[in-house]
C-alpha cells in the first residue's frame, strides 16, 4: 500500500491491500483498490476499483468498477461499471453499465450505455442512449414500457443543442420511432448539381458525375 501524500482524516478509516496516490480518505473503507487523486468521504464499502481524479461522498457501495473524473455521492451504488466524466447521485444504482459525460439521479441503471445524457427518476435496462434527457420513465431495450411515478415520462432529444426539444412520450415508444424525421435528417443526401449549367457546358466545372447527355428536342 502506498500512502504517499495521503492524509487519513478522522476515525473509522479502513484501507487494506490498496494502492493510493494523493488521496484524501475520511471515515471510509477501501479494499483491494487503486486510487489516484481521489477524495473519499463517508463511503463504507469500496472494493476492487480503479479510480482517478474522482470524488466519493456518502456513497453506499462502489465495487469492481473503473471510474475517472467523476462524482458518486448521496447513497448511490456502482458495481461492475465503467464511469467517465459523470455524476451519480441521490440513491442511484448503476450495475454493469457504461456512463460517459452523464448525470443521473434517483435512477436505476442495468446494462446501460449512456453518453452525454441527463437521467432523472428513471429505470433503464439494456439501453444505449446518447445526447438525451430522460425523466420519470421505465426503459427496456430502448423502449418505454412504463413510468416510475405519477408524472408522464419526459424525453428531450439532441440535449445541449439548439435543436433540443422537450416532449412527453407514451408507453410503447422507442427512441428510433419517437421522431420519424430524425432518420431522414441523418441520411446521406444524394448528390446535387445544376442541370442548366451542365447542359450548357459553359461552367467549365467537372462535377464528377456520369450523367446522360442532355435531352435536345
Amino acid at each position: 500500500m502506498n500512502n504517499d501524500n495521503t492524509p487519513f482524516n478522522g476515525d473509522g478509516n479502513t484501507v487494506t491491500r490498496s494502492c493510493l496516490s494523493n488521496c484524501i480518505i475520511n471515515n471510509s473503507c477501501v479494499k483491494r483498490s487503486t486510487l489516484s487523486e481521489c477524495v473519499i468521504s463517508k463511503t463504507k464499502n469500496m472494493s476492487r476499483i480503479t479510480a482517478e481524479k474522482s470524488q466519493f461522498h456518502d456513497a453506499a457501495l462502489i465495487e469492481r468498477s473503473d471510474i475517472t473524473d467523476s462524482i458518486i455521492q448521496t447513497q448511490s451504488s456502482v458495481c461492475r461499471s465503467t464511469i467517465g466524466k459523470s455524476i451519480i447521485q441521490d440513491k442511484c444504482t448503476v450495475n454493469r453499465s457504461t456512463l460517459t459525460g452523464t448525470t443521473t439521479s434517483k435512477s436505476q441503471l442495468e446494462r446501460a450505455t449512456l453518453t452525454n445524457c441527463v437521467i432523472t427518476e428513471c429505470t433503464i435496462e439494456r439501453c444505449d442512449f446518447q445526447g438525451l434527457v430522460l425523466k420519470y420513465g421505465i426503459w427496456e431495450r430502448n423502449e418505454l414500457v412504463g413510468k416510475t411515478g405519477r408524472q408522464d415520462p419526459v424525453f428531450i432529444r439532441n440535449y445541449g443543442s439548439r435543436a433540443g426539444l422537450s416532449t412527453s412520450v407514451v408507453v410503447g415508444s422507442t427512441i428510433s420511432s419517437l421522431d420519424p424525421k430524425d432518420n431522414a435528417q441523418h441520411a446521406v443526401p444524394p448528390p446535387s448539381y445544376n442541370v442548366d449549367s451542365c447542359a450548357s457546358g459553359d461552367s467549365g466545372i467537372d462535377y464528377g458525375l456520369d450523367l446522360p447527355p442532355p435531352y435536345r428536342p
